[in-house]
Formats: C-alpha cells, structure tokens, sequence
C-alpha cells in the first residue's frame, strides 16, 4: 500500500542520518555569552562615540581654521581700508595747502591790481586836473569788505599841482549804516585826530567794523586843512 511504502521510506531516511549529540548549555555558559555579547556591544558603542567625537573634533578644527583664515583675510581689507584712508587725508591736505596758496597769490595780486589803480589813478588825476591852485583832493576812495563784519576804506589824496609847500592837515572818515531798522555812525578823527602829512600825495587806509548784520553803508571821508575847520576835500563811496 501506498502508506506503507512511504512508512518505510521515512524510516529508511531516519536510520540512514549519521548520529549526533549537543550538549545543552549551562545556566553558567549562558551568562558568560550574554556578559561576551554586552562587552561586544559596549565596545562598539564607545568606538563609535570616539570615532564621532574624532570626526566632530576635525570637523571643529576645520571650521575654526576657515574662521582664523576669513579673519586675516578681513583684518587685510581693514588694513588696506586704513592705509587708503591715510593716503586719501595726505592727498586732501595736499589738495587744501594748493588752494590756500592760490587764494593768497589771489588776494596778493587783488592788492597789487588795487595798488596799480590807485597809482593809474594818481597819474590821471595830475594829467587831467583843472584847479591847479586846489589845496588837495581825493582820486581814489574805496570801501572793501574784509572777514566777517569788517571792512577797510583805502584812500588817494593828491596835492594840488601849484603847491610846492608840504600838505599838511587831518582826516575824519565816517561810516553811516543801517542796522535793525536803525541809522548808525562811526566816526575816526574825531577825538582822537587823524593827522596828514605828505609831499605829492599820501595813500590812507584804515580798518571799520560796523554792527553785523549792517546795509546801506556810505563811507563819508573829509580833509580839513591845518588850521581852521573848512573841508579841503571830500569823498564818498557806497556799497
């Protein structure tokens, strides 16, 4: 029969197996091989966490050397930045102390060009004057305005052509003005008189300082002989 035949089969495969034998573990071996498994585990453990703390370390010091390196780099812009600025100031200065000495040859040669008219003026005077008896009069008369709220009045008085003798005489220079809605006046030669004493003519200048703010200033000048108070010559000059 069928299940017979596979019966037989069965028992021919089992007695055909070769015979073996396993121990069965001790409670003992069991506790070594789970102490051996733990150590395996913990060692692995702690190689990886020294081996992630030596990656973190190179990592760190990566970082920290691309920082000192951007650093340098930023103290070198900084530096540059610096010497720029330093040579910038240098060539500014450079450029101020030109200028300075341009404005001043300026102003020299205004004061020289003022100067020549004065004399031009001198010479034209002499040429062109009529009243040859005239004790003195005036052919230059200027009100030029200095730094703040002050001004210089400069002056030309000429000798009349017939007079041989020396012009002798004083000066009174007035300065009215408005201020504030106010008339105002300065007065020099007054109490303290402005003598004049020249051969030809005599160059005159002096310095006024009306009020700041001051409009409408008219510079009033008169020359009176040396005796008596009869004005010899006058002029005036509005800015």
């Amino acid at each position: 029969m069928p299940l017979k035949r596979l019966y037989r089969l069965q028992r021919a495969r089992l007695t055909a197996a070769p015979l073996s034998l396993r121990p069965q573990a001790s409670w003992r071996m069991r506790c070594l091989r789970g102490v051996l498994l733990a150590s395996l585990g913990a060692a692995l453990c702690v190689g990886g966490y020294l081996y992630g703390q030596r990656q973190l370390q190179q990592q760190m010091a990566a970082q920290s050397s691309s920082q000192q390196a951007r650093g340098q780099q930023a103290q070198q812009q900084i530096a540059s930045l610096l010497n720029e600025k330093v040579l910038q100031a240098q060539q500014l200065t450079i450029v101020l102390a030109e200028r300075d000495a341009l404005l001043a040859a300026q102003k020299q040669q205004q004061q020289e060009l003022s100067a020549t008219r004065e004399t031009l003026s001198f010479f034209e005077s002499l040429l062109q004057s009529n009243d040859r008896s005239r004790l003195a009069s005036f052919v230059a008369c200027e009100l030029q305005p200095l730094e703040a709220g002050k001004y210089r009045y400069r002056l030309l008085l000429v000798q009349g052509m017939n007079r041989t003798d020396e012009l002798l005489g004083r000066l009174q220079v007035n300065l009215q003005y408005q201020h504030e809605g106010k008339k105002g006046r300065i007065s020099q030669g007054q109490s303290s008189p402005i003598k004049v004493q020249a051969k030809h003519y005599a160059k005159l200048e002096g310095e006024l300082e009306p009020p700041e703010g001051a409009s409408n200033l008219l510079l009033d000048v008169q020359f009176f002989g040396e005796q008596g108070n009869q004005v010899q010559a006058s002029c005036q000059k509005k800015i």
